[in-house]
């Protein structure tokens, strides 16, 4: 039995529910990219999205179905940033007090972000597992609520919005290309995009940095991964949940791993043809296209670019990297 399917996730109530807040991000045509994989590619750009980040979506679908006891109690979440900042948002847009979980080596764009909303930031443990353990402690001894990363129907019908956004304006669309962490995105985009167009490709990608959910699919179970240095932070995890995984396998297609070398291409190749820029987590369905990872050719393809909160420093030391100058 899918603990997430058709019978819980929502997308279409939870659009009704948070649209006023969020944005319609654009579905912008990379004509570069088109012409080296000879296809048309798409990216829907959610790196444009309020807080910067997609995750705004199911974070106010959360907070706006809390009951008034839970808002009166107040939330609290375990996140490597971008989910903390939707949980703090709607937080504050509601007068609601949250506390947001950060690991200890936390994005500091995402950490001053954060204490723009009032919220109350606490860094602890290596990795997002480790500061989800300290803050379920912290819910249990104060009495808040724990509003989840990614393991929740609110939390993937909010992000499955995405998809309901895309078929309306490509209605078209054969392929979409989706970052892939702890699995609520993908889930939401999976289940709610193959509700309406039922032959439409799933494409989850991560980083081989950090492949917990790679490896949990090969494996057919959840294992324990470690995590080595990657751009990819948002997408970082030890852990899948078993509650995910069965969703994941059973509405994803296909799943493809990028190398760090590939996404930092990936930034640089995004900043050269859009004059913007992308955080690293969002940036590897570029590096999937661009490394011949996935065939495109006389297709359809949107990438999700899910977000731009990267450190400034950050982003001047990889292109420092990829042309080859010493950073200062």
């Amino acid at each position: 039995m899918l603990v997430y399917s058709e019978s819980n996730i929502n997308a279409e109530a939870a659009q009704k529910q948070i649209k006023e807040y969020v944005r319609n991000t654009p579905v912008e045509e990379c004509y570069e990219l088109s012409k080296i994989t000879h296809g048309q590619i798409f990216f829907k750009m959610e790196c444009w999205q309020k807080t910067g980040s997609f995750k705004i979506r199911g974070a106010l679908n959360r907070i706006l179905s809390l009951t008034d006891d839970e808002k009166k109690s107040g939330v609290i979440t375990a996140s490597a940033g971008n989910h903390g900042l939707g949980v703090a948002y709607a937080s504050n847009m509601l007068g609601i007090r949250s506390r947001i979980v950060l690991p200890v080596n936390a994005s500091a764009a995402k950490v001053r972000m954060l204490n723009h909303y009032g919220t109350e930031v606490i860094q602890a443990g290596r990795d997002y597992d480790e500061s989800e353990d300290v803050a379920h402690r912290i819910e249990q001894d104060c009495g808040l609520t724990f509003v989840h990363a990614f393991e929740d129907p609110d939390i993937i019908s909010g992000q499955g919005t995405i998809s309901l956004e895309i078929l309306e304006e490509l209605p078209e669309v054969d392929t979409i290309l989706v970052p892939v962490g702890g699995g609520g995105l993908v889930t939401g985009i999976a289940i709610t995009a193959k509700q309406i167009k039922p032959d439409i490709k799933i494409i989850g990608v991560q980083s081989e940095a950090s492949p917990a959910m790679f490896r949990a699919l090969k494996a057919n179970r959840a294992v324990e991964t470690p995590i080595g240095p990657t751009v990819a932070d948002g997408l970082a995890g030890r852990l899948v949940s078993p509650n995910i995984l069965p969703s994941v396998a059973h509405y994803v297609d296909d799943f493809i791993l990028v190398s760090e070398d590939d996404i930092i291409r990936a930034i640089t190749f995004f900043l050269k043809n859009s004059r913007n820029f992308v955080e690293g987590a969002a940036a590897v369905g570029i590096a999937a296209l661009l490394g011949e990872k996935v065939d495109v050719a006389n297709k359809k393809c949107v990438a999700i670019l899910t977000g731009r909160n990267a450190d400034l420093e950050s982003l001047l030391s990889i292109l420092c990297i990829k042309l080859g100058k010493p950073s200062k």
